[in-house]
Order: C-alpha cells, then sequence, then structure tokens
C-alpha cells in the first residue's frame, strides 16, 4: 500500500482546552483532516515521549495507554500496537533506532504510557492500531533525514494504508511571559519553518543555524528533518492550514497533498 497521508500536528494543551479564536480554529482544521484520514494504521513522531542520546526509540510493546490531564479535559484511552509495522521499521533502521520495551513483550501488562505529545493529536483521530516513535536530538541532520527515508520505505512495503503524524511545536521563546524566557531568535525560526512550508523546501531549515534552534527552543526541529527525508523519499508536498503564536510558542498544522 502506500503511504497515505502526512500530518504536522501541534501538541499544546490549548488544541483542546481552546482558550481561545485562534485555538478554536485550529482544533476545527484537525478536526476536520482526522475524520477525513482513512488509514488503518498510525505513525506518530513525539518529542515528549523516549528521548534517547544517540538514536531514536521505536516502542515495541503490545499496547499503549492515554493517561493526560489537560485543563478542562482528561484523556483516556488505550492503542493497540502494529507490531508487523514496528518490527519492520526496526529491522530496517538498526543503525539509527533503538528497540524500547517496557515490562514484557507481550500480553495484557505490555503497556506503554503515551505522552502528552503522542495523546493530544492521537486523540482526534479514530481509534486504530499505532506506531510509537521518540525523538533523538542528536546534531546530525542528514542522519535525521535518512531516517525519515528509511521510515517511508518500510511504510510504503507495508500491506496497510498508513498515516504519519509529526507531532510538533514551534519556538517556545516568543514572550517572557513563557518558561524560557524571550528570544528574538523565536521569531527568526518561527518563520523560518512557515516560510519553508509555504515555499515546499525545506532546505532553508535543513541549514538553519544551530544557534536560532539552540535559543529559540522548538520542539520541532529533530521531527521536521525526519519529514523532510520522508518528503524527499515520497515526492510529497505539504500544505499549511493554520499558524499562529499561543503566548510564547508557535502552534502550527499542515498535512500533505
Amino acid at each position: 500500500m502506500v503511504l497515505n497521508n502526512i500530518y504536522m500536528v501541534p501538541h499544546g494543551d490549548e488544541l483542546i482546552d481552546i482558550p481561545d479564536e485562534d485555538s478554536r480554529k485550529l482544533n476545527n482544521a484537525l478536526k476536520e483532516l482526522a475524520e477525513n484520514d482513512s488509514s488503518d494504521v498510525l505513525v506518530i513522531l513525539s518529542p515528549h515521549g523516549v528521548n534517547l542520546s544517540k538514536n531514536i526509540a521505536v516502542v515495541n510493546t503490545e499496547y499503549f495507554k492515554a493517561d493526560t490531564q489537560l485543563k478542562n479535559t482528561y484523556l483516556d484511552f488505550k492503542a493497540q500496537n502494529e507490531r508487523k509495522l514496528t518490527e519492520d521499521i526496526i529491522k530496517s533502521t538498526r543503525d539509527t533506532t533503538e528497540e524500547l520495551r517496557f515490562i514484557t513483550y507481550s500480553g495484557d501488562i505490555s503497556v506503554f504510557p503515551l505522552d502528552f505529545g503522542s495523546s493530544i493529536p492521537l486523540s482526534f483521530f479514530k481509534q486504530r492500531n499505532i506506531v510509537l516513535i521518540g525523538q533523538s536530538r542528536i546534531n546530525n541532520r542528514d542522519k535525521l533525514i535518512n531516517f525519515g527515508k528509511s521510515l517511508y520505505n518500510s511504510v510504503q512495503a507495508y500491506n496497510k494504508k498508513v498515516s504519519i503524524i509529526i507531532s510538533a511545536d514551534q519556538a517556545h521563546t516568543h514572550s517572557d511571559k513563557g518558561p524560557y524566557g524571550y528570544s528574538q531568535n523565536a521569531e527568526k525560526y518561527e518563520y523560518t519553518v512557515k516560510h519553508c512550508f509555504e515555499t515546499g523546501s525545506f532546505e532553508e531549515l535543513y541549514k538553519i543555524e544551530q544557534e536560532i534552534i539552540d535559543t529559540g527552543k522548538p520542539d520541532s526541529f529533530w521531527n521536521l528533518m525526519v519529514m523532510y527525508g520522508i518528503l524527499q523519499a515520497s515526492g510529497r508536498k505539504m500544505r499549511l492550514d493554520y499558524h499562529y503564536v499561543e503566548i510564547y510558542f508557535g502552534m502550527m498544522l499542515a498535512h500533505s497533498t
């Protein structure tokens, strides 16, 4: 089967708690995309799950469990692992990934907790089997891109329709009211990412100065490099659906065309 869709989805609480009009518009846009998604399996890459220093974690347990308390909402659901695809990805990316097991390999107690970077985006989609991939903040952009290419090849060879969710928030230093303070590089990072989606070329983000990443404090950069590899291998383009800055951090929604 072919890769069905690619999504970049934010994971701020505001996406569900909806404190303002911008969050409402983004919520509605994501609901429409999710309701029309016809994939059999969802692969999600989250920056807030398992973060290894050298490799990318692929979680190989029987089940996943969301237990996420937001300001106004409690997310509580269970999802099954698409084991065959998970293990295909591990086998084809051994130079980049680490297999992660939790408690037991299989059975009812083989349940891995879903982080909010996974549970918030997944809560918008109809329940189906998933593959959970962590993030590594390795300072090797080509390695991340090559992993994206390998991930695409594994998905493309699979016998079910698969969509990939890139869970990502943008710069986190837009305001001194936030927990990370203010940096003028937040706006630079935000502009670069937005411009890449608008032009269809992510070369500008690939070449962005490390200082802008370090001081802008996004959690998106590493997963976006993986997405860049997926786009290179698949020939897909991304469409920017909605973008705004929620007090101190950027929230951006996009999907493949």
